[in-house]
């Protein structure tokens, strides 16, 4: 005698329901950061088109400046269509990795931006604020150790990963 199907639970329908819910937000998560890259790449160009009188260095600040939040986004959205690309949605240490990134890529970002910040400073003839330079000093000190112990978690990270080389 066959067996009948087995309806399935009201917490079985639920979960079902929040897995779609979780599947639609990563989708709309996935379309808006990708938006958001596009947004900042018509910028950048529309800033290239109308730049053409000012200082070359503070153009080159604001074209690596944009340039590393497209990849800052960017790997946002690697890190969203890996999660809907996996069927059990697990988290584990490797999905660190992506954070990490994003961290090193913001931190270094900061630091292009002080020193490019202070060469302009420089090279336009201004007099910078013993106050501020201490300041700039100090932030890059700090975004230095940041970038060291980025460095560090992702190797402790990739160390610890099965099958993973370490170089």
């Amino acid at each position: 005698m066959p067996k009948p199907a087995s309806t399935p639970t009201v917490a079985q329908r639920f979960l079902r329901i929040l897995n779609r819910g979780e599947i639609i937000t990563y989708g709309g998560v996935a379309l808006l950061l990708l938006f958001i890259a596009g947004a900042i790449a018509v910028y950048l160009f529309k800033f290239l088109i109308t730049s053409a009188g000012q200082p070359f260095f503070s153009i080159l600040i604001t074209l690596i400046n944009e340039v590393l939040l497209i990849m800052i986004v960017m790997e946002l959205l690697r890190t969203v269509t890996r999660l809907l690309l996996s069927p059990a949605h697990d988290v584990g240490v490797e999905d660190l990795n992506p954070f990490l990134v994003i961290a090193g890529i913001s931190v270094t970002r900061r630091i292009l931006t002080i020193g490019a910040s202070l060469s302009v400073t420089e090279t336009e003839g201004q007099t910078l604020d013993p106050m501020k330079f201490q300041h700039y000093m100090i932030e890059l000190v700090i975004s230095g150790l940041i970038i060291l112990l980025v460095a560090v978690s992702l190797w402790l990270i990739n160390r610890r990963i099965p099958g993973r080389a370490t170089r």
